[in-house]
């Protein structure tokens, strides 16, 4: 068999393995070809992280590695992992979440998650997102686009 016939079949399974551990999407197969060149997806098929996380983790590969993406490309990238490994994908249980895990997984600021595990602390578990609401210093539109992350 030709070295050619070999490298293709070889690069083939690599492609079909890395496409294994990942969700389906829009733009999976882009980023199976981009980010699967120099590492296995299982680098990033567990992360989970907010889009500038992902926004800052793709321009690194690109800056300081020297992956070299058109910008559609990009662009394709940085919505499927958002869209299927961001943290809108990742939901937390607000009456055991610590304060940290809550700031990640709700993109809130420490003082207010921690504002929320001190109410919780004080007044038992949330019922629901109406009771979460009642926490002083909490935006209540904020907690309503994020409540498919949040559970009870």
């Amino acid at each position: 068999m030709p070295r050619t016939v070999a490298l293709l079949i070889a690069i083939s399974a690599a492609s079909a393995f890395a496409q294994k551990g990942l969700p389906d999407g829009t733009g999976k197969a882009t980023t199976v070809r981009v980010c699967t060149g120099c590492h296995g997806a299982e680098m990033f098929a567990g992360a989970r992280k907010s889009k500038p996380e992902w926004e800052h983790t793709v321009t690194a590969m690109t800056t300081e590695k020297g992956v070299d993406i058109s910008d559609a490309d990009f662009a394709a990238v940085l919505q499927y992992l958002s869209a299927n490994l961001g943290l809108s994908s990742t939901k937390v249980n607000i009456n055991k979440a610590t304060a940290a895990a809550l700031e990640k997984a709700l993109e809130i600021t420490g003082a207010q998650a921690e504002a929320i595990v001190q109410y919780r602390e004080k007044n038992g578990s949330f019922k629901d997102l109406d009771a979460v609401k009642k926490v002083a210093g909490i935006d209540a539109a904020i907690l309503e686009a994020k409540k498919d992350r949040i559970e009870f």
